[in-house]
């Protein structure tokens, strides 16, 4: 149903993301002051706009019945049910369009990230700590994206889309393990169980697609604080 969209050969070895989980500081981009700049742009495929959290949660079955994720994304003090999540907008609107050929009623988030602020001084001390936080999991929810496609063209077979849901998991442990007691801790926990979820039973995209979706839904809604 969601076809690839990010290129042949994209595939992220799993040596290559355990390895970005000790990545620190990444010359890209740099911290100045009470900011970090981080530059990412997401765009999601909604559903619908909900007015609230339960309406949301109703429609969320719905678009997983569609083959789409069903994740429910909190942005800006409205709730999207999202079908998918795309780097480029040219992607997302390709996906959006043919949804729509089907009757369903989509529509593009585009999200666009290019700092963060650091509330208080414990954030600004973790400064180059939390730029790690957000590339690694920037990368992982690539990752996922990756995954998800495997699996639609059949390129991913169960245990190969398995493996991957186990570097993700080391992945965030590992982060898990240099951020014990701040601002990522919490969601770190609950992407950890997601992957624990993930690995029971039979895997679909719909599945990674939520997961990669949970990945860069902390990115974009975490406080640095």
């Amino acid at each position: 149903m969601l076809k690839r969209m990010r290129g042949a050969g994209f595939f992220i070895s799993i040596v290559g993301v355990l390895a970005v989980t000790l990545i620190i500081c990444v010359c890209a981009f740099a911290c100045n002051g009470g900011k970090i700049k981080f530059n990412a742009k997401y765009y999601f495929v909604c559903y619908r706009i909900a007015d609230d959290a339960i309406s949301a949660s109703s429609l969320s079955g719905t678009v997983s019945s569609y083959g789409g994720a069903g994740y429910i994304l909190n942005y800006k003090n409205s709730y999207y049910v999202t079908v998918s999540c795309y780097y480029t907008e040219r992607d997302a609107q390709a996906v959006c369009d043919s949804l729509k050929k089907r009757d369903l009623d989509c529509s593009v988030l585009k999200t666009e990230i290019t700092q963060f602020k650091l509330k208080g001084f414990s954030a600004q001390r973790n400064a180059q700590l939390y730029l790690g936080n957000l590339n690694t999991l920037d990368a992982l929810s690539a990752l996922a994206y990756d995954c998800a496609n495997g699996l639609d063209t059949g390129e991913f077979t169960q245990s190969k889309a398995k493996e991957v849901v186990s570097a993700i998991k080391s992945g965030l442990n590992g982060l898990l393990a240099a951020n014990p007691s701040n601002c990522f801790t919490e969601k770190l926990m609950r992407l950890c169980a997601e992957c624990d979820d993930k690995q029971k039973g039979f895997l679909y995209s719909k599945d990674m697609r939520y997961l990669q979706i949970a990945l860069t839904d902390t990115v974009i809604n975490t406080v640095l604080n």
